[in-house]
């Protein structure tokens, strides 16, 4: 989150269509996957599709990149080790988020407690108070969130996780321009729409891989 401090939401939204090669890269320096020419190719053209759909007005910083390649080279990480516990461990669902989870919690709270935590003021206090539910419903999802992508993980691959993240928001984009009339420039309809045809190409010659 600390990149949107320092650098646009587009140039965000291109560096992040580039987690799923790091998330393949990773899988495959750790013997995970062994993906053929063609997958690679369709990952590629994902990615591709997702960073020209995301180029706008570049607001270039130095921290805000460093920022955003570390918070993706960790994501791509925390998929990896957790396809490597579900399925090279053989650990069950609920075993990965036994012990996943609250290690989560310390780090994130270690962070509050020394960024969050000193510069809090009664103000920001009240506004807790006053909308409790927003913050419960918020950790309800946030749980939920990491049920389904463990549950994703265990009977597919990280890869197929982001690939799925990425082909879900191209296609959000797509029928929210063409069904409900939102205005969404040519370029960026050209972007989505390469990138959910490289998604149908992945899913097919995985499919072939697999016969």
């Amino acid at each position: 989150m600390a990149s949107y401090l320092y650098i646009t939401v587009a140039f965000v939204q291109m560096l992040k269509a580039f987690t799923p090669v790091m998330t393949m890269t990773g899988l495959v320096l750790f013997g995970l996957e062994r993906p053929s020419t063609r997958v690679v190719m369709c990952v590629l053209v994902i990615c591709f599709g997702t960073a020209v759909a995301g180029f706008g007005e570049l607001n270039f910083s130095l921290i805000g990149l460093c920022c955003m390649l570390l918070a993706q080279v960790f994501e791509a990480l925390k998929l990896i080790f957790t396809q490597v516990v579900l399925q090279n461990f053989k650990f069950d669902l609920v075993e990965t988020l036994y012990y996943i989870t609250p290690t989560s919690a310390l780090f994130v709270f270690a962070f509050a407690a020394v960024r969050e935590f000193p510069y809090m003021t009664t103000d920001d206090i009240d506004v807790l108070l006053a909308n409790t539910y927003a913050f419960f419903l918020s950790c309800v999802f946030a749980i939920l969130t990491n049920v389904i992508n463990t549950f994703v993980i265990q009977f597919s691959s990280a890869l197929v996780l982001k690939l799925v993240a990425t082909a879900r928001n191209a296609l959000l984009v797509l029928f929210n321009a063409v069904v409900m009339g939102e205005i969404v420039a040519p370029l960026q309809f050209f972007g989505y729409s390469l990138s959910l045809l490289g998604f149908c190409g992945y899913n097919y010659f995985k499919v072939v891989e697999r016969r």
